[in-house]
C-alpha cells in the first residue's frame, strides 16, 4: 500500500510540474530561429517539443521517480493520466496532442533509465543466513 501511494504521488508531482514547467520551456524554444531551408516538422519535432517538452518530461519525471522511489508502471500510468487531466482543465486537449505525445515519450524514457539504474540486490549477502 505504502509503495502504491508513493507511485501515485510520483505520478501526480511530475505531471503537474511537467505540465506548469513546459508552458515556459515551450516559449523558449519555439522563440528558436529556424534556420533557412529546415524543414518545420522536423524543426517542431526535435526542438520545440524534443527539448520544450520530451526534455522537461524526462528530467522531471526521472527525479520525481528518484525521489520517491516510485513503481515504475504505476508512477508512469498516473503521470500520462494527470498530463491528460491538465490539459482538459485548461480546455487546451483539443490542441494539446503534440505536447502529450512528447510528455509521454519523455516520461516513458525516464521510466526505462529509473528501471535500468535500479540498484541490483542480488549480490548483497542475505540477512537470513546465519553469521559464518
Amino acid at each position: 500500500m505504502q509503495q502504491s501511494l508513493k507511485s501515485i504521488a510520483a505520478g501526480v508531482v511530475s505531471g503537474v510540474l511537467t505540465y506548469a514547467a513546459s508552458i515556459y520551456a515551450l516559449g523558449f524554444t519555439n522563440a528558436f530561429v529556424m534556420p533557412h531551408g529546415f524543414p518545420v516538422v522536423f524543426w517542431d519535432a526535435a526542438v520545440v517539443f524534443g527539448l520544450g517538452a520530451m526534455l522537461v518530461a524526462l528530467l522531471i519525471h526521472l527525479l520525481a521517480l528518484r525521489v520517491f522511489g516510485a513503481s515504475v508502471m504505476l508512477a508512469f500510468t498516473v503521470f500520462a493520466t494527470t498530463a491528460v487531466v491538465a490539459l482538459a482543465a485548461t480546455d487546451l486537449l483539443m490542441h494539446g496532442g503534440k505536447a502529450l505525445a512528447a510528455w509521454s515519450i519523455g516520461a516513458f524514457l525516464a521510466s526505462v533509465a529509473h528501471s535500468r539504474l535500479r540498484s541490483n540486490n542480488s549480490f548483497k549477502p542475505n540477512s537470513l543466513r546465519g553469521s559464518a
